[in-house]
């Protein structure tokens, strides 16, 4: 009797944690244009913005929401900058005093413009992290860096298309 309470609460609870944002978009978005992300950041990864913005217009190519578009055709553009990588920060330790697994944080800024209204829509400052064993060196990094971009990129799609 007392699991079956937990249970049917925790169904109860978990069905309270649905959200309702995903309203679409305004009805004169059509397309995007996703220019070139700047790197501000200084981390040293030449194709750090390459791969943010590639893996950010798969995202949106996936999503369907809005038409890929050039900045002169489109009906809103995102525009970002990469403005923080800080890697190896230290999240477990192992035996001793050896870091056994380490975090990359990643931060963006990114401007959303409505070219049909001219006016901004939004500014905001995304960061996400990826975790790596400290024992995978520069792959691990790489990897975690890759997580970091998959996280934030998300969050970006997200944030353009159904926080509304």
């Amino acid at each position: 009797m007392y699991l079956s309470l937990i249970i049917f609460s925790a169904a109860i609870l978990g069905g309270c944690a649905y959200s309702f944002t995903g309203a679409s978009v305004p009805a004169h978005w059509k397309t995007i244009a996703i220019p070139l992300f700047d790197d501000d950041s200084g981390f040293g990864q030449p194709s750090l913005r390459e791969d943010v913005t590639n893996i950010l217009i798969q995202k949106f190519q996936q999503d369907n929401t809005l038409q890929m578009a050039d900045r002169q055709n489109a009906n809103v553009e995102l525009k970002g900058a990469v403005t923080s990588v800080i890697a190896d920060q230290p999240i477990a330790v192992g035996e001793g005093t050896q870091a056994s697994r380490l975090q990359l944080s990643l931060k963006a800024k990114v401007t959303l413009i409505d070219h049909v209204k001219n006016k901004e829509v939004w500014s905001k400052d995304f960061s996400a992290t990826g975790d790596y064993a400290a024992s995978e060196g520069q792959s691990g990094r790489e990897n975690g860096l890759q997580q970091a971009i998959e996280n934030i990129t998300d969050d970006i799609l997200l944030e353009t298309v159904s926080a509304w």
